[in-house]
């Protein structure tokens, strides 16, 4: 197997000239970028299945019930919106979870409309009179 890198010439931003070089192996490769180490697809896997925060695995229904991205549950949870009572199930959103550090859910409460939904509701009823919050 033969890789060929391409590398920008020395002499300016004016010169179209490149250089080419090749490397011929898979070891040359590896001391040529480095040696760092590459995750297998069933590591990335569960790592993005574990918390950043503090290093519970999520996928064996570990938890931490301290820590704020573990948020107390592992990969699902029931309802937050009714405490569980319209029985459905919520699924961690990992991407918003990792990215904020907080526990994030993805799911839809059998028994309320999703928050957006009731808030453009209740501004429609708001402006056309039909309804006013009481005191």
């Amino acid at each position: 197997m033969s890789v060929a890198s391409v590398h920008p010439a020395s002499n300016g931003l004016g010169s179209r000239s490149q250089s080419y070089s090749s490397i011929s192996s898979v070891e040359e490769l590896s001391s040529y970028f480095g040696a760092e180490p590459v995750l297998s697809i069933e590591e990335l896997r569960l790592q993005l299945n574990s918390c950043f925060t503090c290093g519970v695995s999520w996928a064996e229904d570990h938890v931490s019930l301290d820590c704020s991205e573990c948020g107390g549950y592992s990969l699902e949870r029931p309802c937050p919106r009714c405490d569980g009572h319209c029985r459905a199930v919520f699924k961690r959103d990992l991407t918003m979870s990792h990215a904020c550090s907080k526990a994030r859910w993805t799911g839809s409460c059998a028994f309320l409309p999703p928050a957006n939904l009731q808030d453009n509701l209740d501004q429609r009823m708001r402006s056309s009179g039909m309804w006013a919050p009481s005191s």
